[in-house]
């Protein structure tokens, strides 16, 4: 390594060290290691102004990765600056209202994560297994201006609402099949439609959706081999997989055993079983291609296929044909 290029600690010393100087009096700045999806780390600054109770973080292991690559520092606080100033000061949420459970009740979600890859995070917040995966319980804060953000809820809050972790997993199922239906829509239709709003919604010549089935050698009578399951905001909707009944019901609607493919944690693809005992293993590593040449770290939902059984109603894990 270049000797005169920082370390990733002396890098974080000087963001905060030139941010205090710009802003003074006037804002408190700290960094901060937040602990994603994967327990995958990431770290991020606070700039927070005076009469504030929060502020956004900002990350900043890109901005690190760029100082590596020759950008200036000069540049890189600059650049956070005025990201900062951008931002709004506080989002519209009164912090009283998140320790009342009846409210907070109306406004649970649910994000579905890999157990293996969240151990660490794991160990401090409330969850449910499913296959072998985790259900995670977070509360959702909306604000006209900056939009849709969550608070991730940790074994503290359920011992200030003191409610068992079954009461939450029930009231956040109901909260969630109210507030965020699902959506499930045949592949080639979801394809056409975002061409289509590349293209202003005019569309691309030779690209609408029967063309694309005729290409692909499907019927254009919207029968389709491949679905798109998720929630009506796309925003961690694999989490639809685990509605009651769910899973069920698609299986009466194909007449057939089906593949999930966790295609990241905010879909999955849904795709009939065909009586091929090696497709499963196929598919895994599909999911596998996927997620390292496609996906970011926090946005891996699992490395492996699921196969769904009409007869056990169980989402069972594809295992490797090693170990199968």
């Amino acid at each position: 390594m270049n000797e005169n290029i920082m370390s990733f600690d002396d890098f974080l010393e000087a963001i905060r060290d030139k941010l205090e100087e710009y802003y003074g009096e006037e804002c408190r700045v700290t960094i901060n290691t937040v602990t994603k999806n994967n327990d995958s780390i990431r770290h991020g600054v606070t700039i927070l102004r005076k009469g504030y109770t929060s502020a956004p973080n900002i990350y900043v292991d890109d901005a690190y990765e760029e100082y590596r690559s020759g950008k200036s520092m000069e540049r890189i606080t600059t650049e956070l600056i005025c990201l900062r100033n951008k931002c709004k000061d506080e989002i519209d949420f009164d912090a009283d209202l998140f320790t009342d459970y009846e409210w907070v009740k109306g406004h649970l979600g649910i994000k579905l994560v890999s157990r293996e890859r969240n151990s660490r995070l794991l160990v401090d917040v409330p969850y449910k297994c499913y296959s072998d995966l985790a259900i995670l319980f977070n509360v959702d804060v909306s604000d006209d201006e900056i939009g849709k953000g969550s608070i991730l809820i940790r074994n503290e809050h359920m011992s200030m609402w003191d409610v068992s972790i079954d009461r939450l997993y029930e009231d956040a199922l109901d909260s969630m099949v109210r507030r965020e239906p699902p959506y499930m829509a045949d592949m080639i239709d979801v394809v056409a439609e975002l061409l289509g709003q590349r293209t202003g919604g005019e569309g691309l010549p030779g690209f609408d959706a029967d063309t694309l089935r005729s290409q692909m050698g499907v019927g254009t009578d919207g029968g389709c081999c491949m679905y798109i399951l998720t929630d009506q905001s796309k925003i961690n909707g694999a989490s639809v997989i685990v509605y009651p009944g769910m899973l069920a019901d698609i299986g009466r609607t194909l007449g057939a055993d089906y593949y999930v493919l966790p295609s990241s944690i905010h879909e999955v693809i849904i795709l009939p079983d065909d009586g091929d005992n090696d497709r499963g293993y196929e598919l895994s590593a599909l999911v596998r291609d996927v997620n390292e040449s496609k996906l970011s770290p926090d946005e891996v939902l699992s490395d492996h296929a699921y196969r769904y059984h009409r007869s056990t109603n169980w989402l069972e894990p594809v295992a490797d044909p090693v170990s199968a």
